[in-house]
């Protein structure tokens, strides 16, 4: 069966439309949807690695004052236990 499923050929069953291409700015419409999804792409990686990057430095932030805590911690129990002999 030429043409593929039902008879149609190929502008029918890929979704051409002939009224489209007439005009000189026809594939304008195209080609701004694909700039925009190809900038869509790119900012919405960006946007992923600077998250990313934002829960990291706040992770690593928490882990400095939790070491500096336990540090703090195990002087202060030291020194009362220290204090507990003499």
């Amino acid at each position: 069966m030429p043409g593929g499923p039902h008879g149609l050929g190929w502008a029918e069953t890929a979704g051409y439309d002939p009224s489209r291409a007439r005009g000189s700015r026809a594939h304008t419409r195209y080609m701004g949807r694909i700039i925009g999804t190809i900038l869509g792409v790119i900012l919405a990686i960006w946007f992923a690695v600077t998250v990313a990057g934002g829960i990291f430095a706040t992770l690593k932030t928490f882990l400095i004052i939790a070491l500096i805590a336990m540090a703090v911690f195990i002087v202060v129990w030291l020194v009362a236990r220290g204090s507990r002999r003499g």
